[in-house]
């Protein structure tokens, strides 16, 4: 896995990444995502000074958006009409009966990328690796901050919905990189490669910057039920079942077929 990691990085150094910089209000970035038996596939980021849309690449699917401002998470389901809400809340770091390690090295024999230098970044919970990344220090440092907070933010569900997740499947990779997760991996940069231990895999192919884009891409369905992780909503006519959207990890299910990644 390692090697195909280092191919894929020396592809994307090469040629494959493009970039494009104009006059507007966001920042694209586009990704190629996969997970362990499922094929490939898009994941877009717009990025404004205080908005984030995370899509698969199409303006008219389900979506993700995070207002930054509000430091609230709306996940958009156009197949039952609901938006997930997940507001921000305080948590700390509990003391963990193993060590988390977050570390940084520069990769040696890599070419800069816009004259920034690259790191790996790795994340452990004791002896295991729980996801590693090349990250480009201090680059699209602004939409990293915006990120980082995004992430806190999607954390803050994940520890209130821990108690709902059994014992035995706390891992200690699944409590520091799902769970309690701070972000780290955008504490130096952006992240344009990453692994997980859960077998979820990402690599930037592309961004631009100055990207004048519509103010649609950020409104919300008027007309959709909103609710939170825990609510017991009863949607269509009466009598009908209850959608199951309290997963034990606080993501709605389909996780692949959601614009909300995990461990990201």
């Amino acid at each position: 896995m390692r090697v195909l990691k280092q191919l894929i990085f020396s592809i994307f150094l090469v040629g494959y990444f493009s970039v494009v910089k104009a006059e507007g209000n966001a920042t694209i970035v586009q990704f190629t995502e996969r997970e362990t038996g499922i094929d490939a596939y898009p994941v877009r980021y717009v990025i404004t000074n205080d908005l984030l849309r995370i899509d698969d690449d199409s303006d008219d699917g389900d979506y993700v958006l995070y207002d930054d401002k509000k430091r609230v998470i709306y996940s958009v389901n156009h197949a039952d009409s609901t938006i997930l809400v997940i507001n921000n809340s305080d948590w700390t770091m509990p003391e963990f009966k193993f060590s988390r390690n977050v570390s940084y090295q520069k990769l040696d024999n890599s070419p800069t990328i816009n004259g920034k230098t690259v790191f790996t970044y790795w994340l452990s919970a004791g002896e295991t690796v729980c996801s590693e990344a090349q990250v480009v220090e201090g680059f699209l440092k602004n939409e990293s901050a915006l990120l980082k907070r995004y992430k806190q933010t999607l954390s803050a569900e994940q520890v209130t919905s821990l108690v709902a997740t059994p014992e035995d499947m706390r891992t200690p990779c699944m409590l520091v990189d799902q769970v309690y997760n701070q972000g780290s991996v955008f504490s130096k940069g952006f992240p344009i490669q990453q692994w997980h231990v859960n077998g979820i895999q990402r690599i930037m192919t592309s961004y631009k910057t100055g990207v004048e884009v519509a103010g649609k891409l950020f409104e919300l369905p008027e007309n959709y039920k909103r609710y939170s992780i825990g609510d017991n909503l009863t949607f269509g006519a009466p009598g009908d079942v209850p959608l199951n959207h309290g997963q034990p990890n606080g993501m709605p299910p389909a996780q692949h077929q959601s614009p909300v990644p995990a461990g990201f």
